[in-house]
């Protein structure tokens, strides 16, 4: 407790720094990169319980100090923020009545969801340009991590690998690259939060190339690129391909067509060189355990359907996977992963939470900006993949750019060259 209590005031502290000594239209952009620097550092599960507890508690003290923060701008009505209060309400609600032993983890996800959506709701165009700068800045770092946890460490950087219930560590090979790789994880600990990571910077590049210099954005997405590939994620890439088409068709007009175009002849030219490897990349996926287990995640909700009637309603209780799989709902393949958010969200939420969730989505995505869809894609891609809501770092990417939103804000100021879309 006195751990958290100091984490809590040192971000208190940093944060009446930051106020003094930063405009005002900068405070809640500088917050957002210092509480995602924190996210994508210390809140996985290889980091020491104390430590994750303290650096929420800082986080949380760090966005309410910045919406605290006077602002001289306006704002739209924050409904994607409004959602996320509402969604996080009801789970809420569920922890207490069902699960009381989880409050504390649910309380922490939702504060820092609501606090890190808020933030960028009310934040001016400097902040937002400060933000996506700020963490495209973080997704250099951890490429830089992960090419020396492969090539000097051999163990992700600081905290090591995580370690399983048998004992054995969480290491996995690459499928993607050749050569008998593993796969890298930064500090995010584990390969696919880390791959999602830098796919959102990716595509903040792409969208928001005005707010980079000319030349950074080809750079940013070899080097990013080079470290969604080290950690093997295939449902990342394909989670990029997606939201790289979506940037294309929604990019400006006089230059859409030719994009489209060229992007098409690459596709076409890559395809006809690796057709070999691409089919034997699909068939390696579609009988490998991964491609199996989200199969059986799918498969099993009928079986959840035949659950007494108040757990279809409402679920079984967050954190109720494994009470599930030993009643058999779950799939019996000795796999105890769902690895579909919507899935879990309905196996521990029911009928009623996926519905909240699925309304904080379809939010998220009217209200958003160019640049909070193509993120968007790549977080709604990954549902269906990765059951992440109770991953600290991915669940705040998500929740952030939910609250992005469009059109963009009238703060007073000329529009610069670095507005982002």
């Amino acid at each position: 407790m006195l751990t958290v209590l100091a984490g809590a005031v040192a971000a208190a502290l940093l944060a009446l720094v930051v106020g003094l000594l930063l405009p005002a239209d900068r405070r809640r952009g500088v917050s957002l990169v210092a509480a995602f620097g924190l996210l994508v550092a210390s809140t996985s599960a290889t980091v020491p319980e104390v430590v994750r507890h303290a650096v929420v508690a800082g986080v949380v003290a760090l966005a309410g100090a910045a919406l605290a923060s006077p602002r001289s701008w306006t704002v739209g009505r924050p409904r994607a923020t409004t959602a996320t209060l509402v969604f996080f309400a009801f789970s809420i609600v569920c922890v207490l009545v069902f699960r009381p032993g989880t409050t504390v983890l649910m309380a922490e996800l939702a504060a820092v969801g609501v606090g890190v959506s808020a933030l960028v709701a009310t934040s001016s165009r400097r902040d937002v340009t400060i933000f996506v700068r700020g963490l495209v800045g973080l997704g250099f770092v951890q490429v830089v991590l992960g090419a020396l946890e492969l090539t000097v460490t051999h163990r992700p950087i600081p905290w090591g690998y995580k370690v399983l219930a048998t004992g054995r560590s969480f290491v996995s090979d690459n499928k993607i690259l050749p050569g008998g790789l593993v796969r890298v994880e930064g500090t995010l600990g584990h390969p696919i939060p880390y791959a999602v990571f830098l796919a959102v910077c990716l595509v903040v590049v792409l969208v928001a190339r005005r707010a980079f210099p000319a030349w950074f954005a080809a750079v940013a997405v070899l080097v990013l690129s080079a470290g969604i590939l080290l950690s093997g994620s295939r449902s990342v890439v394909a989670a990029v391909l997606l939201a790289v088409t979506y940037v294309l068709t929604t990019s400006e007009a006089r230059t859409r067509a030719m994009k489209i175009v060229l992007a098409g002849l690459a596709v076409v030219a890559g395809s006809a060189a690796l057709a070999s490897e691409i089919v034997d990349a699909v068939g390696t996926l579609v009988s490998s355990g991964s491609y199996e287990n989200r199969m059986g995640a799918l498969r099993s909700v009928p079986g959840l359907l035949a659950r007494p009637a108040l757990e279809v309603a409402f679920g079984s209780g967050f954190g109720s996977e494994p009470e599930l799989y030993a009643r058999g709902f779950l799939p019996q393949d000795g796999f105890t992963v769902v690895d579909d958010q919507l899935v879990t969200t309905f196996a521990t939420f029911g009928i009623v939470g996926v519905a909240c969730f699925v309304v904080a989505l379809v939010v998220a995505v009217v209200h958003a900006s160019r640049a909070g869809r193509a993120v968007l894609v790549v977080m709604i891609v990954m549902l269906f993949s990765f059951d992440y809501l109770v991953w600290f770092s991915m669940s705040a990417l998500l929740w952030a750019f939910s609250g992005l939103a469009d059109p963009p804000r009238d703060d007073g100021a000329v529009r610069q060259a670095t507005a982002i879309p």
